[in-house]
């Protein structure tokens, strides 16, 4: 940090907000947002391209959020051993792999190395949620710790929203919805077309490999406070498997996580269908269905924006 005014106490929280790192660290959760997003493109486009299910299409989201359950205490344990930038930029290289990873993945194409670029891109969102989520709240005064977190939590909405116009504009075609444009042609017709949709795929990834890259450096040549607690002699730090008996007897964290999982269960399942229902509900196109989901966005950001009005100060 370049301002020497800035101290870091005991608990690990600072004096004062260095105000770049948190605007750069706030612009992580949009990245996550967009992936998000673009799943629920993707849902659409495969179920389509790849004659799949319901059920099947809705692997996509299986692939993805298989990869935060897996990852998510791993990247903890990196982050008690390293540092939150360390994950941050472990984060950010496998989100760029999984992103790379769909090129190969559209020359073989099979819906099987789909699900592998998708598990191995929320690997790497795995990391960058359970370092930045924290490290928001950390990274200024205690008292204003929710604050922080809501005011970083509200780039959300707009990275998802990101994520919509990318795959309505460079996925989803134009004139009539994929299933009726397929219905008038031929079987080969229908394999080249299929191969061209494939392709199309690609085109939001390129763009964010660019984002990617860019934010990586610049999270390389800024310096961050480590926001840890000061370790003494008099205090041990709990190891990790302390740390999970202690919330795992924590009545009110094992309602919390009741309560995260519906929500997310809730929302994850009916943002995946809405293009879906969209197109069976009305006889228009993917790009006119995903307006729909635009507007789902448009009121998540205004919610965001609304619980977190009366606090102007970090």
């Amino acid at each position: 940090m370049n301002d020497k005014n800035i101290v870091q106490m005991p608990d690990g929280y600072l004096n004062k907000t260095p105000l770049f790192q948190f605007i750069l660290l706030s612009c992580l959760f949009p990245l996550w947002g967009c992936a998000a997003a673009l799943n629920d493109i993707l849902i659409t486009q495969f179920k389509s391209v790849f004659s799949l299910s319901n059920f099947a299409s809705a692997l996509v989201q299986s692939a993805f959020y298989s990869g935060y359950f897996l990852i998510a205490i791993p990247a903890s344990l990196v982050i008690k051993k390293t540092s939150y930038k360390v994950a941050i930029l472990i984060g950010l290289t496998l989100y760029i792999v999984g992103c790379t990873l769909f090129f190969p993945a559209s020359h073989m194409a099979t819906y099987t190395m789909f699900l592998a670029a998708i598990f191995a891109i929320a690997i790497g969102l795995s990391f960058l949620e359970t370092a930045a989520n924290t490290y928001s709240s950390m990274i200024g005064p205690k008292a204003y710790a929710t604050l922080r977190l809501n005011i970083s939590q509200t780039f959300y909405p707009i990275g998802a929203a990101a994520g919509i116009l990318l795959g309505k504009y460079l996925v989803f075609s134009e004139g009539e919805s994929l299933e009726k444009q397929m219905a008038g042609m031929n079987a080969e017709q229908v394999h080249n077309f299929k191969v061209l949709m494939l392709e199309n795929t690609l085109e939001p990834y390129k763009y964010m490999i660019m984002v990617l890259v860019v934010v990586m450096v610049l999270f390389l040549l800024t310096r961050f406070p480590t926001c840890k607690v000061a370790q003494t002699a008099s205090h041990k730090r709990p190891s990790a498997l302390d740390t999970l008996r202690y919330l795992a007897s924590n009545a009110r964290f094992r309602r919390g996580i009741v309560a995260q999982f519906l929500y997310v269960g809730m929302q994850v399942a009916v943002w995946s269908f809405t293009i879906r229902l969209a197109l069976e509900l009305g006889d228009i196109n993917e790009r006119d269905a995903s307006n729909l989901y635009g507007l789902q966005l448009r009121l998540l950001f205004y919610r965001q924006v609304y619980r977190q009005h009366s606090d102007d100060t970090l």
